[in-house]
Parts: C-alpha cells; sequence; structure tokens
C-alpha cells in the first residue's frame, strides 16, 4: 500500500486485513482510535488515513499529547490571544483552528490531563472552540485520529480517562499488530530499512540473522528493528551475521549469544521426538517459534525423510518418521493428570519418570491435556491451565 509520502510494508495476512480496514474507514468521515503497543506505527497509520480520504489535500497536523506540559497542551491545541498569559506576545492559532478541513491526530491520547479531556469532548460535540483569553468561539470541521498504547477501558476504570470521550473517540478502533505476529514481515522490513540507507543497501542478511529476526520477540516491534538492524549493519563488513545483531538486541528474551539460534533445527527435532504427533499450531504454541520459521525446517525434514505428514480426519499433524502413526494415543491417566495438577511447570521428561511412562507416550498425553483445557504449554514445559 502506498501513498504519496510513505509506503508500509506489510504482506502477512494480519497486516492485509489491517490496511484493508485503514482503507475502508478512511474513506469516511467517522473519528478513528488507533491502538497498539509502542514502535507499531501508530503515527504511520493516521498519515495513511489522511493520505487516502477525501480531504487529502488538507491539512494533517499531528501533536504528541504526552510530549506536552499540561499546562502548554491546552494553548497548542486552542490557540490563544495576546496576553492571555505569560509570555503570550501575540495571538496564535491552536492546532484545531491549523488542521480545519482536514485531519488533526492526537497521539498518546491516554495521557491527556482530565480537564482538558472535558474541552475536546465539547469540541467533538459543538464542532467549535475558543482560544485562551478570547471571548469568542471558532467553528471547525476537523477529522480527528488519536492514537495510544495504553488500556483506555482500564484508565477509565481508574478514573483517568472520561468514558464518554473514549466513545466519542473510538468512532472506529484500528488495533496495529505487533510485530511479532506479522509472520515473515520482519525480513521484508529490515530489507527495506537497508535500502534506505545508501551506505547500507549492499548489506546482505545471513540465514542465521534471518531466523534470530523471526525467533526474537520484538518488545519495541519495528522502531526496535530500524535501530536493531542499522546498528548491525555498522558492525557488519558486507554480510550481517547473527553475532552482529546479539549485542543491540535489549529484550527480556534476547539470547546472549548466537547458540539459541543455530542449533534451531536440533532444538525442532528434539521437541518433535518428546512430544511425539503434533500439529503445526500446538509447536508454535510450544516454541514461541514463528509458523513460517517452523514450516521451513518441517519441510526440509519431510525431504530428508525424517519426518512424515499425516492429513486423515484428524487435520495436519507430524510426526517422526520412526513413530508409529497408527498406535492410538493413550487417555490420560489419573496418576499423570495428578502429576500434573500438582506441579507449576513441568515437562514431558518429568511426566515419563514421574508416572512411568515412555516420554513419548507423555508427550501424548500432555498434547491430549491441552486439548482438554488441563494444560498449556508456555514455551519452556507445560503448566497447568488455572483459567
Amino acid at each position: 500500500m502506498t501513498s504519496p509520502s510513505f509506503t508500509i510494508i506489510g504482506s502477512s495476512k494480519i497486516m492485509r486485513e489491517t490496511l484493508a480496514k485503514a482503507e475502508r474507514v478512511a474513506r469516511t468521515s467517522l473519528p478513528v482510535m488507533v491502538t497498539g503497543e509502542t514502535g507499531t506505527g501508530k503515527e504511520l497509520f493516521a498519515r495513511f488515513l489522511h493520505d487516502h480520504s477525501p480531504w487529502a489535500e488538507r491539512p494533517y497536523v499531528a501533536i504528541n499529547c504526552a510530549a506536552i506540559p499540561s499546562e502548554l497542551l491546552e494553548s497548542e491545541l486552542f490557540g490563544h490571544k495576546k496576553g492571555a498569559f505569560s509570555g503570550a506576545q501575540a495571538d496564535r492559532d491552536g492546532l484545531f483552528v491549523q488542521a480545519d478541513g482536514g485531519t488533526l491526530f492526537l497521539d498518546e491520547i491516554g495521557d491527556m490531563p482530565l480537564p482538558l479531556q472535558a474541552k475536546i469532548l465539547r469540541v467533538l460535540q459543538e464542532g467549535e472552540v475558543r482560544p485562551l483569553g478570547d471571548n469568542r468561539v471558532r467553528k471547525v470541521n476537523v477529522r480527528i485520529v488519536a492514537a495510544t498504547h495504553r488500556d483506555l477501558n482500564e484508565l477509565v476504570a481508574q478514573g483517568k480517562f472520561r468514558e464518554d470521550l473514549m466513545f466519542r473517540l473510538r468512532g472506529y478502533a484500528l488495533h496495529l499488530p505487533p510485530l511479532r505476529e506479522r509472520e515473515r514481515d520482519v525480513i521484508s522490513l529490515a530489507r527495506a530499512i537497508l535500502r534506505s540507507y545508501p551506505e547500507f543497501a549492499g548489506k546482505q542478511m545471513s540465514r542465521d540473522l534471518q531466523e534470530l529476526l523471526l525467533a526474537y520477540s520484538w518488545p519495541g516491534n519495528v522502531r526496535e528493528l530500524r535501530n536493531v538492524i542499522l546498528a548491525a549493519a555498522v558492525d557488519a563488513s558486507r554480510t550481517m551475521e547473527a553475532q552482529h545483531l546479539l549485542p543491540h538486541l535489549s529484550g527480556t528474551d534476547a539470547p546472549s549469544t548466537v547458540a539459541p539460534v543455530r542449533p534451531l533445527k536440533e532444538r525442532l527435532w528434539s521437541v518433535l521426538q518428546q512430544v511425539g504427533e503434533v500439529t503445526l499450531a500446538h509447536l508454535h504454541n510450544l516454541m514461541r517459534i514463528p509458523k513460517p520459521t517452523l514450516h521451513y525446517h518441517i519441510k526440509n525434514m519431510i525431504q530428508q525423510g525424517k519426518l512424515r505428514r499425516l492429513t486423515d480426519g484428524g487435520g495436519v499433524r507430524f510426526v517422526p518418521a520412526n513413530d508409529d502413526a497408527e498406535q492410538p494415543t493413550p487417555e490420560p491417566s489419573t496418576a499423570a493428570v495428578q502429576v500434573v495438577e500438582k506441579a507449576v511447570r513441568i515437562t514431558c521428561q518429568q511426566v515419563a519418570s514421574t508416572v512411568g511412562i515412555p516420554i513419548r507416550t507423555a508427550g501424548r498425553v500432555l498434547a491430549m491435556l491441552v486439548n482438554q483445557g488441563i494444560m498449556a504449554p508456555d514455551g519452556v514445559g507445560f503448566r497447568p491451565c488455572r483459567c
């Protein structure tokens, strides 16, 4: 998707759906609330909404409500008359007036002070603003796009945000997915970032580095990816390896060495042998590795004859080639359930040794318990489901 001034990169299903929603609502005059984690591109989507709207040629004005002291924010938004306060040496139009006929983007709306929220609500209801120190009001016609990474429902419950304003701003809710849910978009984004800098345009990304990009959770999302990939490009001569990226990762789940990334195939094979018959979705939840990466390695294992693909009435499943695919899945024993319910976290090996059953049988038991809602994978082992 392109606009006159920028490109939003994303071919994953979730991003295509998000862009389609943005295009549809852009053609309306509804206020839009854009939500998502920090760094997911909320301001980029606000500009997208404006540039794809009927008033794309009209002004687009943006302000970060968290970046301006509360005592100055009202003046920024509504303007002021000369002498309205100390330092007001001339009349000044506020952002509502500057954006008249176009779009006003209120970023981090969740940080707006409560007294100012009431005045914003009046603008939305009456379509008029009153500059500080002025007795007159000015009519404005502004399309509002607001954004926040905070939970407005929780802020309302805490008395920190007006419920009526939340409903006014949420004419249409557009949630941006975090980078970790965007499949292989991270690779396309990394390449686009490198191409946007002439000094790094020739840098290549090794497979190890790409696997690390896919395995990392990106708590800072696209903003973090940009900083990290450019820092890695500085350290690499031509081909960027995983070790160039590792020192710049700051997330709590960032590996400290390349070792957790390089043996991905070995770790995957170990899990497959422990669990036995498994679906791609179950494997994804168990290992916390993106599905495209898992699919790549599973496909290779099938070609090598190490893994079999089962497509009977139970859906698509994968099983080690030396496993007896016709062996019925055992019912979870009372002893196994009791062991599971008492454990804070447990692995296949622990179930097998405690209950006295083969490790693959333990894997099948745990898989069935997950399907029954008794257990849930947590990336390390399994834990009782308390929901």
